[in-house]
């Protein structure tokens, strides 16, 4: 292993970099057992998986079509004595939307 660099840190700061070799800080040596200590917390909370969600089915309301019925009746006297009459029913189905 390389030798530790025992000078202060304030020198070291103050000297200029030389190049492009930017030195960057390193991020702190955790112990092992608080390696340990996380590897088991992260185990414990393990986050059950979700159960799937089942799509229902949509159920389709049955629309009845309208049916409309007209009726008409026309008595006519065209001569004294003599009636005429008409009936005409008519029965119409519209499909519901």
């Amino acid at each position: 292993m390389a030798k530790r660099d025992k000078r202060s840190k304030a020198q070291k700061r103050a000297k200029l970099r030389s190049g492009s070799s930017a030195k960057r800080g390193k991020a702190r040596k955790v112990s092992k057992s608080a390696r340990a200590k996380a590897a088991k917390r992260t185990v414990a909370r393990a986050k059950p998986k979700r159960a799937p969600v089942r799509k229902t089915a949509r159920v389709r309301q049955t629309v009845a079509p309208v049916v409309e019925t007209v009726a008409v009746g026309v008595i006519e006297q065209p001569a004294p004595g003599v009636m005429t009459v008409t009936e005409v029913e008519e029965t119409e189905i519209r499909k519901a939307s």
